[in-house]
């Protein structure tokens, strides 16, 4: 990706005008408009002026940021099954997030749609966690998410705030600026919980899994052994097992990719890659890639 390119997603990143950062490193707004337009680049002090304020390093500037590092399409991606993962597996990620729940801990990670047999590239989100808070009564660690469309514009910014508990984790709030307010919302609110609860009610979801199993994946000509963890979400439906998730690890436990399978009648189907889990018939949604892999 060329540096124009970088710039601009990275000042709306910033939520910056032209104008903004013209002033923060003292150039005219036709200046920064000519590097978006690459019509003229900018010499290594101003590189190095636009990374301070974009925070980033002169190399993100020049060669790309992680979430513009995720692959647009892809097709090539196999699993061969192993055999079962003998020991219990305790995922320090925050589930469908991909990000350990410890200040600084950072991933990217984009959706994948199935088109026209390949899987194209829709939102991507940059995920980091940030510092420990208090919800009301619980102790919780904040994350932010930064939102970006298939062509990886700035979308939005918001904040969630998760509790983690020997029995697992469970979000309990969410900041987000709406029509020029800050709106907060809680796990005392039932539109919150209708999103980010399970079936609508407040309750933790476990980090631990003792029905694990090994993988080689080969993901664009790449092999490595990996561990699958799975697991139902309701999916915002009353449904307990309305959707179907499986998730693959390195051996440090960390995300790479995961997939969604959702219920489905034949007649429905998106993928055509169809599973049978306890006489219900499921389709596979999407794919998850993360910065990872």
């Amino acid at each position: 990706m060329q540096f124009e390119k970088n710039l601009v997603l990275l000042r709306k990143r910033k939520n910056l005008s032209q104008e903004e950062l013209a002033f923060a490193i003292g150039v005219t707004r036709q200046t920064i408009y000519t590097w978006e337009a690459g019509l003229n680049y900018p010499n290594i002090i101003m590189l190095k002026k636009l990374a301070d304020v974009l925070s980033v390093s002169t190399d993100e500037l020049l060669n790309g940021f992680e979430v513009n590092k995720l692959v647009k399409t892809f097709k090539d991606l196999s699993l061969t099954y192993i055999g079962k993962h003998n020991e219990l597996i305790k995922y320090e990620e925050l589930p469908n997030w991909f990000v350990r729940l410890k200040p600084g801990e950072e991933v990217c990670w984009a959706l994948y749609d199935y088109n026209k047999h390949e899987f194209v590239r829709d939102y991507s989100y940059h995920i980091e966690c940030m510092d420990y808070v208090k919800v009301h009564d619980l102790d919780g660690i904040e994350i932010e998410v930064k939102e970006y469309d298939s062509e990886l514009n700035f979308k939005r910014l918001y904040n969630q705030y998760i509790s983690v508990k020997d029995e697992g984790v469970a979000w309990i709030g969410e900041i987000e600026n709406v029509n020029g307010k800050k709106t907060i919302k809680t796990y005392k609110d039932a539109d919150f919980l209708k999103d980010w609860g399970i079936g609508g009610k407040f309750e933790y979801q476990t980090m631990k899994y003792s029905d694990a199993s090994d993988y080689i994946l080969d993901f664009c000509g790449k092999k490595q052994e990996v561990i699958k963890i799975s697991y139902f979400d309701p999916d915002g439906t009353l449904d307990p097992n309305a959707a179907y998730f499986e998730v693959f690890l390195n051996k440090d436990l960390e995300s790479l990719m995961w997939r969604r399978y959702t219920k489905t009648n034949l007649k429905e189907k998106k993928t055509g890659e169809v599973i049978n889990i306890n006489n219900s018939t499921y389709d596979m949604d999407y794919y998850v890639i993360t910065s990872r892999l």
